[in-house]
């Protein structure tokens, strides 16, 4: 994926008009994982990112078209 990942799941987040604690609540992640990937700090594996968009995709947060071509929706994530 070649677009700045911390921007989208931050832009996600506010979409949903959820706080830090709250996305990481809802994503089954601590509030410093998401803070960590918001500033930069880390970068979610494939698994969390591919959670991230699902779970966006789930609550109607419309993702770019670089985002989609890149995390199709035929992947299942539990």
């Amino acid at each position: 994926m070649t677009e700045d990942i911390s921007r989208y799941i931050r832009q996600i987040r506010q979409q949903l008009g959820m706080t830090q604690e709250e996305f990481a609540h809802a994503l089954g992640i601590t509030v410093g994982t998401v803070n960590r990937w918001e500033n930069g700090r880390f970068r979610p594996s494939k698994l969390a990112k591919a959670t991230i968009l699902e779970f966006a995709r789930r609550h109607g947060v419309q993702l770019s078209d670089e985002v989609e071509a890149n995390n199709p929706t035929d992947k299942q994530v539990h």
